[in-house]
């Protein structure tokens, strides 16, 4: 059972810096280190990934629980280069998203209005989003297996509520995510496989009366391309 307008939860203080620091990392690249020779000379990306989550822990003071997945195509672009790492900017644009979560119905009510939800079921969510707020760090880019570490936020928009579609809960919400993973590259370096995991973070950032949030342990896989 759940209360309307007493469903918080979210940690406040976490996922506000959570997405300054996204927004704030290119500020610690020197504007300098851009000019230094980057060893596959492709300093552009397009790719394509999906993902799906595994489960659904309570990581930020996160209350909700569902299952998501996600497709999106990525462009980025190289910022900093060396021999020993690659520092790159990415957008994602995510055209198709779906969130599987419970579905609630008013239960309890006081004085005509309903106070508390019940379960009712199981129902899937769509929606999209963008997450313009990226930065990948890879190493060992002389080789063709490449591991990387990557963190991003954004938005995402729904044609309902999420993680919970009850009265008080916001149709566009913010993420956050955290990565973990390796490229494959062929042996032109011009394409690469990209797999990996990702710890991810929704929430309306307390913008709302009920924000339950939800956090996602995510798999994620994708091809990219490189010119």
């Amino acid at each position: 059972m759940l209360k309307g307008p007493d469903l918080g939860g979210c940690a406040r203080g976490a996922f506000v810096p959570a997405l300054f620091l996204i927004a704030s990392a290119g500020l610690l690249i020197s504007p300098c280190a851009g000019q230094e020779a980057h060893p596959e000379e492709a300093w552009n990306e397009w790719g394509l990934w999906g993902s799906v989550s595994v489960n659904s822990p309570d990581v930020y003071g996160s209350r909700a629980h569902g299952d998501f997945g996600a497709l999106g195509f990525r462009y980025g672009r190289i910022v900093s280069a060396s021999r020993r790492r690659v520092i790159e900017y990415m957008v994602d644009v995510l055209p198709a998203e779906a969130m599987h979560q419970p579905s609630y119905t008013p239960c309890v009510f006081s004085e005509g209005k309903p106070v508390s939800y019940c379960t009712t079921g199981q129902e899937t969510v769509y929606g999209g989003g963008i997450a313009p707020l990226g930065w990948k760090f890879t190493f060992r880019p002389q080789a063709r297996l490449q591991p990387f570490a990557a963190l991003s936020g954004g938005l995402i928009a729904t044609v309902q509520r999420i993680p919970t579609d009850i009265p008080g809960e916001a149709l566009l919400n913010f993420t956050a995510e955290w990565q973990l993973g390796f490229l494959r590259f062929n042996a032109s370096r011009t394409r690469a496989w990209m797999a990996g995991y990702k710890l991810e973070h929704i929430s309306d950032a307390f913008r709302t009366s009920v924000n339950p949030g939800i956090d996602l342990n995510v798999l994620f896989i994708g091809y990219s391309f490189f010119k």
